[in-house]
């Protein structure tokens, strides 16, 4: 569950990051659009896998 936990994060920190890329870096924002949307899917991918995993699992948000 720990080696779960870190790569959740480091795929939601990605995701962060492509999304920040994306939205923010000017020349990344016109000539690749569609990344800061990469970077929402793979945040909201992850964090949906993860809701749907610890439910199924039954394992508690606040352990």
């Amino acid at each position: 569950m720990r080696t779960l936990n870190l790569v959740e994060s480091i795929l939601i920190v990605f995701g962060l990051i492509l999304f920040g890329a994306g939205s923010q870096v000017v020349t990344i924002k016109d000539s690749l659009p569609w990344l800061q949307y990469v970077g929402l899917g793979i945040v909201f991918v992850t964090g949906l896998g993860d809701a749907i995993y610890r439910i199924v699992a039954k394992k508690s948000f606040f352990k």
